[in-house]
C-alpha cells in the first residue's frame, strides 16, 4: 500500500510547523517514505560545512502503515524500533510524540 497524497500533504505541514522560522537555518523535521513506512527525522546543518554541506538526521518516530491502520514506533537504539502506539490518524499519533 502506497502512502496515499493527503497523508503526504498533511505530513509535509506538521514537519514545517514544528520548527519555528527563525531557526529553520538551523534545525529542520523531515520524513522520508520507504514502502509503507514513514519515519520522522530531525535534520541539522554540518557542524563542519568545509567537510560536506550533507545535513545530520536523526530518527525520531516511524510510522508503519496496516491494515487496520497505523502504528507508532519510536527508536530504541542502533536501527532498533520500539512499538508505541497504534491509530487510525497519523498525524494525531505523531501529535503524540511531540505533546
Amino acid at each position: 500500500m502506497a502512502v496515499p497524497e493527503e497523508i503526504r500533504m498533511r505530513l509535509s505541514h506538521w514537519c514545517s510547523a514544528r520548527v519555528p522560522a527563525g531557526e529553520r537555518d538551523h534545525r529542520q523535521v523531515a520524513y522520508t517514505i520507504h514502502g509503507d513506512a514513514i519515519t520522522i527525522l530531525e535534520r541539522r546543518p554540518p557542524a563542519y560545512p568545509e567537510l560536506g554541506p550533507a545535513w545530520s538526521a536523526t530518527p525520531v518516530a516511524r510510522l508503519l502503515r496496516r491494515s487496520d491502520g497505523w502504528q507508532l514506533e519510536r527508536p530504541a537504539g542502533r536501527g532498533v524500533w520500539r512499538r508505541d502506539t497504534t491509530g487510525t490518524d497519523p498525524i494525531a499519533l505523531l501529535d503524540s510524540v511531540s505533546a
